[in-house]
Formats: C-alpha cells, structure tokens, sequence
C-alpha cells in the first residue's frame, strides 16, 4: 500500500475511532497534536467515577491503529511498549502546554476495515 494509501487508511480509521469514543460519551478535544516527539491521535475528555461515589473528568490519550487486512495480525496488535511510551511522553507535552492537572490515561482503538462494517476495539488505561 502507498504512503498515500495508508494515509487515507488511518484518516478513516481515526474518524470511525473519534465517532465511535464520542458514541460512548466522550469529547473529542483534539486531533493529531504533534511535536517532534512525536503525535497523539486522538485527545477526549470523559467522565468517570472516583472510587464509585463521585464523577471525574479525565482527559484520555488515545492511539488509534487502522488495518484493511489481518496479514500481520490484527490491529491493537501493532501497538507495541514503545508506541505507548511515546504516547504517555506526548501526553506530558500535552499537560504542559494546556496546563491539566487532573487525571489522564492513555487508550488504544483498534480500526478493522476489512469488514463490510468496520470492527471497532477499544481498551482503556493500556500498559505495555
């Protein structure tokens, strides 16, 4: 497949992932945020509850992997110790720059487009 091609690919899948947190009741608060160290894909807010008493907002840094075939294995399999390292490393960056102080976890979305219905993964608070 093209760089083009892969491009396009992960565009989608970053769509369908972004549509898909926002349907589970996430806010999409950035895209693509990206330094020389590297880029988050997706960036939500979320509500979730403290100790199961109280609600919390969150911000979650998310990456998404968008395969068209299985050649390789599937793809949440794609994400490996580094990626959420780096992932983790941007999301400091990120609470620098945007002065968040609150809590943060970092989620992994799985795009399989080779199903006349994309199939849709997601795992939350990922560590490799």
């Amino acid at each position: 497949m093209s760089k083009q091609a892969n491009k396009i690919t992960g565009n989608r899948g970053e769509r369908l992932a972004a549509e898909y947190l926002e349907r589970k009741g996430y806010q999409i608060i950035g895209r693509n945020y990206a330094s020389k160290w590297g880029e988050i894909d997706l960036i939500a807010r979320c509500k979730v509850y403290d100790l199961g008493f109280k609600k919390e907002e969150i911000v979650v840094f998310v990456e998404v992997k968008t395969k068209t075939t299985d050649k390789y294995g599937e793809p949440w399999e794609m994400v490996n110790h580094w990626k959420i390292e780096q992932v983790k490393r941007m999301g400091e960056v990120w609470c620098r720059e945007f002065d968040w102080q609150g809590r943060v976890r970092v989620d992994v979305v799985g795009v399989y487009l080779d199903d006349v219905v994309p199939r849709i993964e997601h795992w939350e608070s990922v560590e490799i």
